[in-house]
């Protein structure tokens, strides 16, 4: 059986998106023998405390990133590589949000290009526009550390979408990797991810139509089930990621500010 690790994997902490909480995901992934799970909130970095520690009692890796939804249409995952890259994530996050009111982020691509990302891997998950501009920048800025997003859900069309981004990546030089877009934890969940997405919309269940997932699809799925939807190369790619992640929470610890007090005075007698 091929391994397989989920990068991109979004918890109820997801406000009114996600359906499970990061310990289901966590335990139902070691359950299924993956090699790591990414827990990837938009724009948050909220659930990843009781996914760590639900990760230590399992023994499965954990990865910790971020989705972002940016201004001018295009969605992307940044995943950390050590310390230094969840400082630059955190950073991010906090731009995003202190650009917009509370409970909501403003990023754009622009915001994406001019931060620092450095140790910070990058999941392109492209839309249905070859937009060829961006794949260009996301190369000059990343270089060896993007990577076009093939995510299948069994929605009628797999194959052509697969060979579509397949090929699209290949004229832009792109690696391509599976991943999973996961909502929740198992199938039956799916009611769950129904109604919260119809309590974002502000719309009885009965009116959603098209604007719920076409089906469940977007659970942690058995390995067995992904070798027959994804290329093994694709699969493969997710493991060699994951073994480029190597930052775990055990790494904080509480840093206290260097003194600003001067010579020839006692913290009272500055502060006075």
């Amino acid at each position: 059986m091929a391994q397989y690790a989920e990068l991109h994997c979004i918890s109820n902490f997801s406000f009114l998106r996600g359906a499970s909480h990061p310990e289901e995901l966590v335990e139902t992934a070691a359950k299924q023998r993956y090699r790591a799970i990414a827990i990837t909130d938009e724009c948050s970095m909220s659930g990843v405390v009781r996914a760590h520690e639900a990760a230590k009692k399992h023994g499965i890796q954990l990865i910790i990133g971020a989705e972002f939804k940016l201004s001018d249409g295009e969605k992307i995952v940044l995943l950390a590589q050590n310390r230094h890259g969840y400082g630059r994530l955190c950073h991010f996050i906090t731009v995003g949000r202190r650009a917009a009111e509370k409970g909501n982020y403003d990023l754009s691509s622009a915001d994406l290009f001019s931060h620092d990302l450095s140790d910070c891997l990058l999941l392109w998950i492209a839309g249905n526009t070859e937009n060829s501009l961006f794949a260009q920048q996301l190369k000059l800025k990343f270089h060896n550390r993007v990577w076009l997003a093939v995510e299948l859900h069994r929605e009628g069309n797999d194959r052509h979408k697969c060979k579509k981004l397949l090929s699209f990546a290949e004229k832009q030089y792109l690696p391509c990797v599976a991943s999973g877009d996961v909502h929740m934890h198992c199938r039956s969940r799916r009611i769950v991810q129904d109604t919260v997405n119809a309590i974002r919309h502000k719309k009885p269940l009965s009116e959603m139509g098209f604007e719920l997932f076409a089906n469940g699809e977007r659970h942690l799925r058995a390995i067995k089930k992904l070798e027959k939807l994804y290329p093994p190369e694709l699969l493969r790619e997710t493991v060699r990621i994951s073994r480029l992640c190597a930052f775990s929470l055990d790494e904080l610890r509480y840093e206290y500010p260097h003194e600003l007090v001067p010579a020839g005075h006692t913290p009272t007698s500055w502060l006075r």
